[in-house]
Protein backbone atom coordinates (compact mmCIF):
# COMPACT_ATOMS: atom_id res chain seq x y z
CA UNK A 1 0.00 0.00 0.00
CA UNK A 2 1.27 3.70 -0.40
CA UNK A 3 2.19 5.66 2.01
CA UNK A 4 2.24 9.46 1.59
CA UNK A 5 5.34 10.86 3.01
CA UNK A 6 4.11 14.32 3.73
CA UNK A 7 2.35 11.98 6.20
CA UNK A 8 1.25 13.97 9.44
CA UNK A 9 1.46 12.36 12.98
CA UNK A 10 -0.06 13.98 15.92
CA UNK A 11 2.36 13.78 19.05
CA UNK A 12 0.22 15.92 21.67
CA UNK A 13 -2.76 17.85 21.68
CA UNK A 14 -3.37 21.01 24.23
CA UNK A 15 -6.94 22.28 25.20
CA UNK A 16 -8.03 25.29 26.28
CA UNK A 17 -9.24 24.80 29.67
CA UNK A 18 -12.12 27.56 29.74
CA UNK A 19 -13.36 26.46 26.44
CA UNK A 20 -12.82 22.84 25.68
CA UNK A 21 -13.78 22.62 22.29
CA UNK A 22 -10.48 24.32 21.22
CA UNK A 23 -7.81 22.24 20.83
CA UNK A 24 -4.17 23.22 19.68
CA UNK A 25 -2.56 19.71 18.18
CA UNK A 26 1.82 19.35 17.71
CA UNK A 27 2.18 17.31 14.64
CA UNK A 28 5.49 16.49 12.91
CA UNK A 29 5.69 17.10 9.49
CA UNK A 30 8.31 15.03 8.46
CA UNK A 31 9.29 17.31 4.79
CA UNK A 32 10.00 20.27 7.30
CA UNK A 33 11.85 18.05 10.10
CA UNK A 34 10.21 20.22 12.20
CA UNK A 35 7.26 20.01 14.37
CA UNK A 36 3.85 22.74 14.40
CA UNK A 37 0.84 22.82 15.78
CA UNK A 38 -2.75 22.94 14.08
CA UNK A 39 -5.77 24.21 14.98
CA UNK A 40 -4.53 27.94 15.52
CA UNK A 41 -5.24 28.83 12.32
CA UNK A 42 -8.94 27.98 12.47
CA UNK A 43 -9.99 28.34 16.12
CA UNK A 44 -8.09 31.58 16.92
CA UNK A 45 -7.33 32.85 13.07
CA UNK A 46 -3.51 33.14 13.76
CA UNK A 47 -0.58 31.47 12.02
CA UNK A 48 0.51 28.27 13.36
CA UNK A 49 4.15 27.81 15.24
CA UNK A 50 6.36 25.81 13.50
CA UNK A 51 9.21 24.13 16.14
CA UNK A 52 12.69 23.00 15.29
CA UNK A 53 13.16 19.20 15.74
CA UNK A 54 16.19 20.00 17.40
CA UNK A 55 14.11 22.39 19.94
CA UNK A 56 11.29 19.22 21.10
CA UNK A 57 14.43 16.96 21.50
CA UNK A 58 16.04 19.11 23.95
CA UNK A 59 12.76 19.49 26.36
CA UNK A 60 9.64 18.14 24.79
CA UNK A 61 7.65 19.52 28.04
CA UNK A 62 9.29 23.24 27.86
CA UNK A 63 7.69 23.20 24.35
CA UNK A 64 4.44 22.27 25.73
CA UNK A 65 4.91 25.37 28.58
CA UNK A 66 6.01 27.63 25.60
CA UNK A 67 2.77 27.17 23.01
CA UNK A 68 0.43 26.95 26.50
CA UNK A 69 1.87 30.37 27.43
CA UNK A 70 1.02 31.79 23.93
CA UNK A 71 -2.13 30.38 23.51
CA UNK A 72 -3.04 31.87 27.19
CA UNK A 73 -2.04 34.85 25.38
CA UNK A 74 -4.21 34.91 22.53
CA UNK A 75 -7.06 33.97 24.56
CA UNK A 76 -6.65 36.83 27.32
CA UNK A 77 -6.42 39.35 24.32
CA UNK A 78 -9.87 37.56 22.53
CA UNK A 79 -11.51 37.76 25.98
CA UNK A 80 -10.59 41.47 26.55
CA UNK A 81 -11.60 42.21 23.03
CA UNK A 82 -8.15 42.96 22.03
CA UNK A 83 -5.78 42.55 19.21
CA UNK A 84 -3.37 40.08 19.41
CA UNK A 85 -0.11 39.82 17.47
CA UNK A 86 2.61 37.72 18.16
CA UNK A 87 5.74 38.92 20.21
CA UNK A 88 9.13 38.90 18.01
CA UNK A 89 10.64 38.07 21.08
CA UNK A 90 9.50 36.41 24.97
CA UNK A 91 10.32 34.59 28.29
CA UNK A 92 9.12 31.23 29.54
CA UNK A 93 10.90 29.95 32.18
CA UNK A 94 14.28 32.37 32.57
CA UNK A 95 14.98 31.31 28.47
CA UNK A 96 14.29 34.13 25.62
CA UNK A 97 12.67 32.93 23.16
CA UNK A 98 11.88 34.68 19.25
CA UNK A 99 8.72 34.24 16.78
CA UNK A 100 9.75 35.13 13.20
CA UNK A 101 7.35 35.03 10.38
CA UNK A 102 8.17 32.63 7.60
CA UNK A 103 5.30 31.96 4.87
CA UNK A 104 2.39 30.01 6.96
CA UNK A 105 4.29 29.77 10.35
CA UNK A 106 5.60 31.50 12.99
CA UNK A 107 8.82 29.84 13.54
CA UNK A 108 10.03 29.26 17.10
CA UNK A 109 13.71 29.61 18.17
CA UNK A 110 16.11 29.81 21.09
CA UNK A 111 17.17 33.19 21.63
CA UNK A 112 21.29 33.13 21.20
CA UNK A 113 23.01 33.74 24.35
Amino acid sequence: MYQNNTQEQIIASIANTADPSQVIDIKYLREKSAFCTSGIRTSLGFKEILIPVYMVAKDIQLMGAIISAILERISQADEAGAAFTYAERFEVMGKQYTLSEEGEFMILEDEPQ
